[in-house]
């Protein structure tokens, strides 16, 4: 056992030399920590030497229960890149200590869920979900744990992942009250952002934050949608990016959710468009392009109404929810996307525009007024 590690050292050493390439000069924090591997004594390593079996694990290859099982609303959504968090009214809902560290053998980051406090007294199970955004394929949790104020979890995870994709990585703690019989409630959320900046990730480092919560919300879904518009080609394109935490509408417990936009303007149908199926998804990723024109002239009067419909096979297609971008859109977060889109339309360079993101809380029904819009005449 010791000559598999004496070996696994090595070529870890190998690899890391490989990495380290990979970072600028400017990036003196990183390359430090890189020329500290031969101190970083592996977790795994101790454990073994010292005969222990040491705090509970779980690897990668065992994933939690589903998430929409204990959803009571979504778990708030974040996204890199140009994507700003709205700021919603949020209030403090206690703190989660937890520690870091970062295993150059074996390429895994170790996260030790150390004790959550000052949780509100009616969340009297919680336990937290935890994981490594932007991916929310491998999400672990841990066990339910009595509410005495102070209260001790001690659980150790890992996340498999390469040291040079760290720095676009954010940790997420959800923690969720169980509720026998029905929906486990949201308690809050917990982002650890800017990894390198905030943690020594060569040892341990300890961190203790605010978990957060958005109250009084209700959740039929979360949709992240980019606008971007060619002045030379006078075209708008909308990219679907993902959906999060969709209503369940077959009897499987799933949906086969698409997303329909109609552009609309001056209260008239002018062209819709949508994207494909995604089969028994409650979590869809698109990434699909959807093109309207859209003359200068005719930015100010126009409005899009964004579907995301449950496909069936017989009968009327479902309505999982809606969002609505334009000046005119009853969604905050609507009107100012598209005013983020159109600003100094004229000032910069057309290849130096981004497409700007945007996560929507979709509501559950569409607005009145834009139930029954009629075709344009042609």
């Amino acid at each position: 056992m010791h000559d598999f590690y004496q070996q696994q050292q090595h070529s870890a050493l190998i690899d890391m030399q490989h990495d380290e390439s990979l970072f600028s000069p400017k990036n003196s924090r990183k390359k430090a920590l890189l020329s500290r591997i031969s101190s970083v004594n592996s977790y795994w390593h101790n454990m073994i030497d010292s005969k222990s079996n040491g705090p509970s694990t779980i690897t990668d290859n065992e994933q939690v229960d589903n998430i929409q099982e204990s959803d009571g609303c979504a778990a708030q959504p974040y996204e890199f890149g140009i994507y700003k968090k709205s700021s919603d009214a949020c209030c403090v809902t206690g703190t989660l200590t937890f520690s870091l560290r970062y295993d150059f053998i074996h390429r895994v980051l170790m996260v030790h869920v150390i004790r959550a406090n000052d949780i509100p007294a009616e969340n009297s199970e919680p336990y937290v979900k935890l994981c490594l955004l932007p991916e929310r394929r491998n999400q672990y949790k841990t066990r339910i744990f009595k509410n005495s104020g102070n209260s001790e979890c001690n659980e150790m995870f890992s996340f498999d992942v390469s040291y040079a994709n760290l720095p676009s990585r954010m940790l997420q703690f959800t923690v969720y009250n169980f509720v026998r019989f029905t929906r486990h409630g949201l308690v809050g959320n917990v982002i650890m952002r800017d990894l390198f900046e905030k943690s020594e990730l060569g040892s341990w480092t300890e961190h203790t934050m605010q978990i957060i919560s958005t109250p009084g919300k209700d959740n039929f879904g979360d949709l992240l949608l980019y606008l971007s518009y060619s002045v030379a080609n006078r075209k708008l394109s909308v990219t679907v990016s993902k959906a999060y935490n969709l209503r369940p509408m077959d009897i499987t417990g799933a949906s086969d959710p698409y997303v329909k936009i109609e552009q609309i303007y001056q209260r008239r149908r002018v062209k819709a468009r949508k994207t494909s199926i995604k089969r028994s998804n409650l979590n869809p990723v698109y990434h699909e392009s959807l093109e309207f024109d859209l003359p200068l002239n005719e930015i100010e009067g126009t409005t899009l109404l964004v579907r995301v419909m449950d496909w069936d096979r017989i009968g009327h297609d479902d309505l999982l929810g809606c969002c609505i971008i334009g000046n005119s859109s009853p969604m905050p977060e609507g009107r100012k996307h598209w005013m983020d889109c159109f600003r100094d339309l004229t000032l910069c360079d057309e290849t130096d525009r981004q497409p700007v993101g945007t996560w929507y809380s979709i509501l559950d029904e569409v607005p009145e007024e834009y139930r029954k819009v009629p075709k344009a005449k042609k």
